[in-house]
């Protein structure tokens, strides 16, 4: 075991008392079949953990450290934590489950593999178990019956439980502010605009230093996405009562970037720049004007501060999207609902993983993930837990997100903890507090709403040979985008656009478009769009 200042201590553990575990009962079937939900069961469970290796050494790891024994004292479930690596999840869950020794409870964000896991039988309803056995997170789903809506799989059974986690951007377009001034320039408020802005911080020598060594906007990482949602570029959209395969704002954002690309204004070697690292330095090197960034509050903080330690007179602010001819809209931003366990078929007692889920998912749970303990890591101010050592936070607390993936994770979410742990004595933390309240306005609001018709988190699962057929001609419609953008004068926009037509008719997209037509009609009254993520009703219960 650990005690609170993160070393190894070595204590008894006493057993279970005899009669709770008579009271309990075996909750196995026979030959390793999945356990019968009426058997109420109290034997040790296996949940999944993820290393991300961000535990400091002396903390543990993943599986042993003070708040897996925590976990233990204070829900009396005798649970033994599996480690998964984050980066490999799926193939490890995959490998797990072939050996018959994948674990209890299954934590994994991707909602496709959870469907994946649906159709194969290798998850079990869950519904009995909840209504049966669960008080606190069958009160999360009567709060929150969107979570219901996601955990819900076609067979009309829920099969997923998930986590709340409220509302916080997770995509920004951020604008050097001191060129802006410098050029007297007006922040971009259209996609016309945006375009003349990149323009000018790239031939205008906003930094001073009189080289032609600026860019207007990064063109890897995360801006195609961020350009994409400008013109409402999705792929597919809601129209006319149907999901389509769209072209119109395919071209015009293609346009767009060829735009860029013709007029310097972009780094033209982007295409090499796999994982946007290249543009991730020049921005920090105070050489990109607009800058598309996704990541949290943390990051954010960092990365400014990286610039300001570079660039000492740089000023950063987000801006909204500017407005396209398709309307104003919003990048994606953080799932409010996340779909994120599922118990294996297998699980010798799914009773005491209810239990878990349940004890997982109750507020004060919630709050000792969130803030650490009482006295040891924070102490109230008026209500509010406050940071006693910052240091020690870090070193102890900082690092439990993977213990909060089940049940109501939105009272303080991730996005206001980092808030409330700045210095606002502090001018820079100041700043940087402003600002991400600035973003949350920006990109939380119904006026501009997510560009697609769900968020990304929630798109439907394809068939395994629909999804074939989808990868394989997106690959070859992303080549010709990209030799169109590089092309110039001599492959128009235009052009590519009916290339790339012939190339989705040629592999067999209308299958694609049919699936998607006949899923929408099915499923128009069940599923959750983006319109629903907007409902005040919801936002409102997030007060509560």
């Amino acid at each position: 075991m650990f005690n609170w200042n993160g070393t190894r201590i070595v204590c008894t553990v006493l057993p279970l008392a005899a009669a709770w575990l008579a009271l309990a009962g075996c909750a196995s079937g026979p030959d390793g079949q999945a356990a019968d939900p009426s058997v109420a069961g109290e034997h040790r469970i296996t949940v999944s953990m993820y290393d991300r290796g961000n535990i400091p050494e002396e903390m543990g790891t993943p599986t042993q450290n003070m708040w897996v024994d925590w976990v233990r004292d204070n829900s009396g479930i005798d649970v033994e934590y599996v480690a998964i690596p984050r980066g490999e999840s799926v193939p490890k869950f995959n490998i797990l489950l072939a050996s018959n020794e994948a674990p209890d409870l299954i934590t994994e964000y991707d909602s496709e593999f959870i469907h994946k896991l649906y159709n194969q039988k290798q998850i079990m309803p869950i519904d009995e178990l909840i209504e049966t056995y669960s008080t606190e997170y069958k009160h999360v789903l009567e709060k929150f019956p969107i979570l219901k809506k996601l955990s819900t799989q076609p067979d009309g059974h829920m099969y997923a439980v998930g986590r709340v986690q409220g509302y916080f951007p997770f995509t920004y377009l951020f604008i050097r502010e001191d060129w802006l001034d410098k050029l007297e320039l007006d922040t971009p408020r259209t996609t016309e605009e945006l375009l003349r802005t990149a323009i000018a911080f790239a031939k205008q020598d906003p930094d001073g230093n009189g080289l032609d060594d600026t860019q207007g906007i990064n063109m890897s990482g995360f801006a195609p996405d961020v350009i994409n949602s400008m013109f409402q570029n999705m792929s597919w959209v809601l129209e006319d009562g149907e999901i389509v395969r769209d072209w119109e704002r395919a071209q015009a954002a293609l346009e767009f970037k060829k735009a860029l690309f013709d007029a310097d204004a972009i780094d033209r070697d982007y295409l090499t720049d796999k994982n946007g690292r290249k543009a991730e330095q020049d921005f920090l090197k105070g050489k990109i004007g607009l800058y598309a960034f996704a990541g949290n509050a943390k990051e954010i903080y960092d990365a400014y501060a990286r610039l300001r330690s570079n660039v000492p007179e740089a000023v950063i602010a987000p801006i909204a999207l500017p407005a396209s001819p398709f309307g104003q809209f919003s990048a994606q931003f953080n799932p409010p609902f996340q779909l994120s366990g599922v118990i294996n078929a297998k699980a010798n007692d799914p009773v005491s993983v209810i239990r878990y889920i349940d004890f997982m998912s109750k507020e004060t749970t919630e709050a000792t993930f969130k803030h650490g303990l009482e006295g040891v890591h924070y102490r109230l101010d008026n209500g509010v837990p406050v940071t006693i050592d910052k240091d020690k936070y870090d070193k102890e607390v900082s690092w439990l997100g993977d213990f909060r993936t089940i049940g109501p994770q939105y009272h303080t979410t991730e996005f206001e903890k980092y808030k409330q742990d700045l210095d606002l004595n502090k001018p820079f933390d100041r700043e940087v507090d402003d600002l991400l309240n600035e973003a949350l306005g920006l990109y939380i609001s119904p006026e501009r709403p997510y560009a697609g018709f769900t968020l990304d988190r929630y798109m439907p699962a394809l068939p395994n040979e629909i999804e074939f057929i989808d990868s394989y001609a997106e690959r070859a419609i992303l080549d010709i985008w990209n030799r169109a953008i590089l092309g110039g004068e001599a492959y128009s926009a235009e052009q590519a656009v009916q290339d790339a037509r012939k190339a989705w008719g040629d592999g067999d997209g209308a299958q694609v478009e049919q699936w998607y037509r006949d899923w929408y009609k099915e499923n128009k009254d069940k599923w959750v769009f983006t319109e629903d993520l907007y409902d005040v009703r919801i936002r409102s219960e997030f007060g509560k």
